[in-house]
């Protein structure tokens, strides 16, 4: 298979090149360096569930057009989160605690797998397959002993999905494609309305 390619509006465009520019300050800096060079190390989840995540980040942001080393690290910073059992401030009332959730969730997705293709583990199968039992998971009609214990629909679109998601477009990289400038401040934007982009962003070429 030829290597895809995905279209973007930002052609050349590094958020990098700001860096020294009045659009961020010292502290800016610190956060981007540290997230481009201090990847975190997996502590929290085994080895066996850290490739059933990385496996489901595949899934729903692949990153088919960079190599295993220059793709976003989305499961270190999502083990890190878990690590230090940060939470996001709220629960919603039928999952539990963040933590046994992530555990129950990944079992859930594995044990699914096993049900739907002859006991093969998630990572075992193929993208497509891969893709069915994710479907199973978000309709809530995945079968496993984790689903009994926690409403798999809700995992998966309030957890997982929503973590994957917000800790893939948290890098630089992601940044890029969408020409994100990065945190607004100091600067900060002045053209705030509806289809108003300030001199120092990214600038679309179609």
């Amino acid at each position: 298979m030829a290597e895809q390619e995905f279209p973007t509006r930002y052609h050349g465009y590094n958020v990098l090149d700001k860096s020294s520019s009045p659009d961020w300050d010292d502290q800016t800096r610190e956060v981007v360096r540290r997230r481009l060079e201090e990847v975190p190390p997996v502590r929290f989840l085994t080895a066996e569930e850290a490739r059933t995540l990385a496996a489901i980040a595949e899934r729903i942001i692949p990153q088919p057009d960079r190599s295993e080393n220059e793709k976003v690290p989305i499961v270190p910073f999502i083990d890190e989160k878990l690590f230090k059992d940060e939470g996001d401030g709220y629960r919603y009332e039928e999952l539990p605690p963040q933590r046994e959730a992530w555990r129950l969730g990944l079992a859930g997705v594995d044990e699914a797998a096993q049900a739907l293709f002859a006991g093969k583990s998630f990572v075992e199968l193929d993208p497509l397959s891969q893709d069915v039992v994710l479907t199973h998971v978000a309709r809530g009609d995945a079968l496993g002993a984790a689903w009994k214990r926690m409403p798999a629909a809700r995992f998966f679109k309030s957890v997982l999905c929503i973590t994957v998601v917000k800790t893939y477009y948290s890098h630089p990289l992601a940044w890029n494609e969408i020409g994100y400038s990065g945190p607004s401040s100091p600067r900060g934007h002045v053209r705030k309305w509806e289809g108003g982009v300030d001199p120092w962003e990214a600038q679309e070429v179609r």
